[in-house]
């Protein structure tokens, strides 16, 4: 049973994919780098699907050539190198880089279907069978084989991991950035999987011990091969499933509690500000309305800045922005710094009663709306808790 859900559930998957979005036109994609991904999955899901005991065997009897699946599914799965390539030179480059960079990496990739075609021609493997590994390992030109095929694959693997990660890192959009991490990290299981080969093929060849587990045979494959193809669907089955509602009910969490410790501290200065008295933290997870939570939080927040107006030292505001110049810290991450410096500064004069003799006069840093407000009230949380 896991035999079979390990080779024929991600073809399955792939396909199905393809029936319900592109045929019943619930998915057309219209940019190159959406024509990319399509291209991907169908190269993923042809390799897959050749690589199954029932499609290898298939195109070993039409083609009249063992093992010709091998190649095949190993050409393929260069066709989803190259498209994960190019979706990430359309997302990160102007339009002449990204086919600058696409011409670029066809030309290298089908030089590697070149020599994989030769060196599977030398490679002496006359008997169709799927499990190749355990068969052919010490044969002749296989290693070789293998060494072109990984050294084809990891420089692709590599790339679309580390865009995608770093792409990762500033989109604003929750469920992309999961996607793409989750496809960085499918990334990763195949590249984990391939120098698992080779250096079983090396073993074989070469006659030195290595530990071969068959779970990694087993397990690796196949994470790999769903994690691509979840990261890179998961604009379309996310929001099917709940994971959408999830993933924005757990980012204003995470932005409530982050805003906590700030708020905090500003409601004992001021206890005026706040609509409800404070409550345990744990009790932050309950399933009340959290949407309204996180807005009164950022305008009592903006109200606790108000009340603490006699105690900003404008002395203070030049000082921290100077230190943040001097340490580089510039834009938005700037601006919060120096404004937790100044509520630390005002809440502890505060607490101490000491006015400013002459009317204060420091600048209100923010966003121009609640989402970017909000965001920046969170930036200044994460330096105002550093500074305590």
């Amino acid at each position: 049973m896991l035999d079979a859900a390990r080779f024929y559930l991600p073809p399955l998957l792939v396909f199905w994919f393809f029936v319900v979005m592109l045929v019943n036109g619930e998915y057309r994609p219209r940019s190159p780098a959406q024509r990319a991904v399509c291209l991907g999955l169908l190269g993923l899901g042809t390799s897959l699907l050749v690589l199954t005991p029932a499609g290898y065997a298939f195109a070993a009897r039409v083609s009249g050539v063992a093992n010709i699946g091998r190649l095949i599914g190993h050409c393929t799965l260069l066709l989803v190198c190259w498209a994960g390539l190019a979706f990430v030179a359309w997302l990160t480059g102007t339009p002449a880089q990204a086919r600058r960079r696409s011409r670029r990496a066809a030309w290298w990739l089908l030089a590697g279907a070149a020599v994989l075609t030769v060196l599977f021609v030398l490679a002496p493997v006359d008997v169709d069978d799927v499990r190749f590994a355990t068969r052919y390992a010490g044969t002749p030109w296989v290693l070789e084989y293998w060494v072109a095929y990984v050294a084809c694959l990891t420089p692709a693997i590599v790339t679309v991991m580390r865009e995608t990660w770093r792409f990762a890192r500033v989109t604003p959009d929750p469920v992309l950035r999961l996607g793409l991490r989750v496809v960085a990290a499918g990334g990763l299981c195949g590249l984990v999987y391939h120098v698992h080969k080779g250096l079983l093929f090396a073993a074989a060849r070469f006659g030195f011990d290595y530990l071969h587990l068959g779970l990694v045979d087993m397990v690796v494959p196949l994470a790999s091969n769903v994690f691509v193809f979840g990261g890179a669907t998961i604009r379309w089955w996310a929001p099917r499933i709940g994971l959408t509602v999830l993933v924005a009910w757990v980012k204003r969490y995470r932005t409530y509690r982050w805003l906590r410790p700030l708020w905090l501290d500003l409601y004992r200065a001021s206890p005026h500000i706040a609509l409800q008295r404070p409550r345990g933290a744990h009790l932050d997870l309950l399933p009340d309305d959290l949407g309204l939570r996180l807005y009164r939080r950022v305008i009592e927040i903006r109200d606790g800045r108000v009340a603490l107006q006699p105690y900003l030292d404008p002395a203070v505001a030049a000082r921290a922005r100077r230190n943040a110049a001097r340490a580089g810290v510039r834009g938005q991450d700037g601006d919060a710094f120096v404004e937790a410096t100044v509520l630390a500064d005002a809440l502890r004069a505060a607490a101490r009663g000491r006015e400013l003799t002459a009317e204060a006069r420091v600048g209100v840093p923010g966003g121009g709306d609640l989402d970017s407000d909000t965001a920046f009230l969170v930036a200044v949380a994460r330096a105002y808790r550093r500074l305590a």
